[in-house]
């Protein structure tokens, strides 16, 4: 049995009604002790008192306040593409551009490149505190079936450390072809979590969707799209994706990535499509590090200062009551040239960029709970008794501290054993260029 003693830990990851009265909005969390047995959380109460254990023995360990999280949860991210960047740069930074030479890379995706550079990312990802990722993996090209074998490779070697989700990502158009259910077929053959897939504005989306949403329930899996990843208003598939689950009574989980030309359309038809997407009961996850990167350059280069964030309505859809998480996406690739699988970081500009320290006390929500509830892993995100003990410890003493001073854990709690977290050295992937 281990104690972990006077552990601050934010409400939002307690089970609700956890402290009685009125939640403090400026430091949202609670001083708890929290037992841990057999690899489980057996209990969380409050703190009862501000004495240290003297010498933090027999099992029991004084945190003195330091908060507590429970392991992130990292439900939108793409292994097969992250540190290309060095042989595959994104000299305009445009998203044309992080197309064309993302498919020209593609010729240097082996099973050795794949497996080298994915260990990495989950390597930095495990030490920043990742428990559960969902990672895309491009299947309209030839060596598909070698990323979804390695995927399905790194998913084992990883269990017990993180858990990895995989789903198929093409143009949705190819679903509707002889292609599409061999694409389906093969992902679901490697263990893919739900289908996947980018929709493009056209007279035929609708029944494009009708297809897609029929291989899914052939196969009893959700769907999980990358929609409006651009500035157009025009841009309106997310509303289309919510007609399409209505229309067919589609029973399975729904998520839609990024969502960003919802933010640059009239508030009526934004109002008119979070509706949609709330009857639905579609999740959505925004990308803020990788859109706020890649969206509205203006001209050939970098010579213009962006106009909007490229963020999703992130507190249009919390306030409609719709499931939001925020997420990596690309890491050290074309479509983003920086990021280390950080959900510390993408929490933090999350609450800056949304403007989430408004609502401080839900907050956390985005890369814990709300992430873990949309990937269909209830049991993680959560510091809640009867849930597996995969806890991280910060330096930190209150949200201000924690949201300023970029950091990782700097314990990790897994079942009663205690460890310290160690980063990749980045010279491991020096010999890939």
């Amino acid at each position: 049995m281990l104690q972990l003693r006077r552990a601050r830990v934010p409400l939002a990851v307690l089970a609700p009604g956890f402290e009685d009265g009125p939640v403090d909005p400026i430091e949202p969390s609670v001083v708890c002790d929290i037992t841990v047995e057999n690899g489980g959380i057996l209990r969380v109460e409050p703190s009862d008192t501000g004495v240290a254990v003297a010498g933090d023995r027999d099992g029991q360990r004084d945190l003195a306040g330091a908060i507590v999280v429970p392991g992130f949860v990292d439900a939108h991210v793409h292994l097969d593409k992250t540190h290309t960047w060095f042989r595959a740069p994104n000299r305009s930074g445009t998203f044309a551009e992080a197309l064309e030479v993302l498919w020209q890379d593609k010729e240097n995706w082996s099973e050795d490149d794949l497996l080298r550079r994915a260990s990495f990312a989950l390597g930095c990802a495990w030490a920043h505190g990742t428990r559960v990722m969902r990672t895309h993996v491009d299947s309209g090209f030839p060596g598909a079936a070698t990323s979804h074998g390695v995927m399905a490779r790194l998913r084992e070697q990883w269990r017990g450390r993180i858990e990895l989700q995989t789903v198929p990502l093409c143009r949705i158009d190819e679903y509707a072809t002889p292609r599409g259910e061999a694409i389906a077929d093969l992902a679901i053959e490697h263990g893919a979590a739900a289908l996947g897939g980018m929709p493009l504005m056209s007279g035929e989306l609708p029944r494009q969707l009708d297809r897609l949403l029929a291989l899914a329930r052939e196969r009893g899996v959700g769907l999980d799209f990358h929609v409006d990843e651009s500035g157009n208003a025009e841009a309106a598939c997310l509303r289309a994706v919510a007609d399409a689950v209505l229309r067919n009574g589609f029973e399975y989980p729904v998520v839609c990535g990024h969502c960003c030309s919802l933010a640059v359309q009239g508030e009526e038809q934004q109002r008119a499509t979070i509706d949609l997407v709330k009857a639905a009961g579609i999740a959505v996850i925004s990308l803020p590090l990788c859109n706020l990167y890649l969206q509205d350059r203006r001209g050939n280069g970098f010579p213009r200062t962006p106009h909007w964030r490229g963020l999703t309505l992130i507190q249009d859809l919390l306030d409609a009551g719709v499931p939001v998480a925020c997420a990596s996406d690309n890491v050290r690739d074309a479509f983003h040239a920086h990021g280390d699988y950080s959900m510390l970081e993408v929490y933090t500009q999350s609450v800056r960029l949304a403007h989430l320290d408004g609502r401080l006390g839900d907050s956390l929500r985005v890369v814990t709970v709300a992430a873990a509830d949309i990937v269909g892993r209830r049991e993680y995100g959560r510091i809640t008794p009867g849930l597996p003990a995969q806890l991280l410890v910060f330096a930190a003493r209150s949200h201000s501290e924690l949201l300023s001073r970029m950091q990782t854990p700097t314990h990790f709690v897994d079942g009663e054993t205690i460890c310290v977290p160690e980063l990749p050295d980045f010279r491991e992937l020096m010999d890939l260029a």
